[in-house]
């Protein structure tokens, strides 16, 4: 033995097709065409300085987390004709964009996941994407569950989703999807149990009682469950 481990090919083929997947279902949410859409497998790409030095403490896992979303965010900056600068982080530890685009990232597992859309191009002030590793996730909800549920009615709203999926760990992606949706006129954190998402002809949602225009959607792959929100609309 030589120490030199073959690499799976089943795992690599399997990630392949999940990322194919959520590529697939992200494009088809977010106006095809007009916004940039890339999934990869979470590794050390290479990043700028600054934003480098914004996990510089972090253990390992989690800087390679940071990199991968920031390198496939950059990459979308950069097709928009945008410069080569570093996305910085909020004091809610959200991304910071640059004014003239809405972007989200996710990331879970072994993958990562961004979107991102010039604004002129649409009437968006926020999106938001949730990626959930099922292998991962799934049976670990029930003490977490009181940290987030509104109230029972959520978790038969998720029936309308038809997905062999929790519903618990659905209504908290979806959940983590509005979060970064708002992220743009948060000041601080939010509890989730003031986000409520019901269904009535359509999955909606409201904040604190105050109900939000937007477009709530959720696909799952092999291996992943993806939500987001879109067409959200900024109220004065």
């Amino acid at each position: 033995m030589n120490g030199w481990a073959k690499p799976d090919t089943g795992a690599m083929i399997e990630l392949s097709r999940d990322i194919e997947q959520i590529e697939h279902s992200l494009k088809q949410w977010f106006l095809p065409g007009q916004a940039f859409v890339k999934a990869a497998k979470i590794q050390d790409y290479p990043i700028l300085p600054e934003e480098q030095a914004l996990v510089a403490k972090a253990v390992s896992s989690r800087q390679h987390e940071f990199a991968t979303g920031r390198w496939l965010s950059r990459q979308g900056l950069q097709s928009f004709g945008l410069p080569d600068e570093p996305i910085k982080m909020g004091r809610l530890r959200n991304p910071l964009w640059p004014k003239s685009v809405s972007g989200t990232i996710s990331h879970d597992g072994k993958l990562c996941a961004v979107v991102l859309m010039q604004k002129h191009q649409h009437s968006e002030a926020g999106i938001g994407i949730d990626l959930v590793s099922l292998p991962q996730r799934a049976g670990r909800m029930d003490e977490l569950t009181p940290m987030f549920l509104a109230n029972a009615d959520e978790l038969s709203a998720m029936a309308a989703f038809n997905l062999a999926v929790d519903p618990a760990l659905l209504l908290f992606s979806i959940k983590e999807s509005v979060v970064k949706a708002m992220s743009f006129k948060l000041d601080d954190f939010i509890d989730m149990r003031a986000i409520e998402i019901h269904h009535s002809d359509k999955m909606r949602f409201s904040i604190s009682g105050n109900a939000i225009c937007a477009d709530i959607t959720a696909a799952t792959t092999g291996n992943y469950l993806v939500t987001a929100v879109r067409g959200l609309v900024e109220n004065d």
